[in-house]
């Protein structure tokens, strides 16, 4: 294919296909979360690629992917209150939950403790 051809193609396709640009966000728990107990976390990746990079995102940009065809999206809710034993039994039962959607998300979060306070 002739480069002249292909910027054409390019320039043709551009309006067809938006890729977004990923962020990542870590949560930050505020006071009310630790009253509450429990904060939700986003996560989406590339839904072609079940051994691509997982990226923790904020609602915000979770709400906008979760319709998108190229990317899996999956939220949790995570415990950061209570009892250390309870809370890793709880965010591993949520791990579970959610790797039915993104398998290797347990190699992303093997700290079941973390936002935890002490």
């Amino acid at each position: 294919m002739g480069v002249g051809r292909y910027k054409r193609l390019k320039r043709e396709s551009d309006g067809l296909l938006k890729i977004p640009n990923i962020v990542v966000s870590i949560p930050k728990p505020i006071e009310q979360d630790y009253q509450r107990g429990y904060i939700i976390r986003y996560f989406v990746q590339k839904s072609n690629d079940i051994n691509g990079i997982i990226y923790e995102v904020d609602s915000k940009q979770y709400s906008k992917l979760k319709s998108s065809e190229l990317y899996t999206s999956v939220s949790l809710d995570w415990r950061i209150g209570g009892d250390p034993i309870e809370i890793k039994k709880s965010n591993s039962a949520s791990i579970r939950i959610a790797s039915e959607v993104i398998p290797k998300l347990s190699l992303y979060l093997p700290n079941l403790l973390q936002f935890h306070q002490k």
